[in-house]
């Protein structure tokens, strides 16, 4: 679970002799994809994943409390060695208690070329 940034948090108990004790914080998430070959050379993926966490009673309001993410793309290969796509991307983080969430939205290209290079012989 990358998203999240902590494993444990403080957390208030009712013993005066232990006043704070550490607790691994539960969390809960999701992945779903779906790889799709519209053809030999035309292929898409589409997903959205989730992650939500069961912050404790003395972690700090701006602290880590959900994460999601969302992402499409379409890869074009009109030949075994090459491949170049486009991908939209969308993030979102959501604050433990002080009301703040931010979006996050990213556009990527790229391209790949496959070298076939054989030192000794054939494979």
């Amino acid at each position: 679970m990358n998203d999240a940034p902590v494993d444990v948090a403080p957390e208030a108990t009712l013993n005066p002799l232990q006043p704070i004790k550490g607790k691994a914080i539960p969390l809960h998430s999701f992945s779903a994809y779906l790889d799709h070959s519209w053809s030999d050379k035309w292929t898409s993926a589409l997903g959205y994943s989730a992650l939500w966490m069961s912050n404790t009673n003395l972690q700090t309001p701006d602290a880590f409390h959900q994460g999601e993410y969302a992402s499409f793309n379409v890869l074009y290969s009109p030949f075994k060695a090459f491949m170049t796509g486009a991908e939209f991307q969308f993030g979102r983080r959501t604050n433990f208690s002080n009301g703040f969430h931010a979006n996050g939205y990213r556009i990527e290209f790229s391209f790949k070329y496959s070298w076939d290079f054989r030192v000794l012989g054939k494979s």
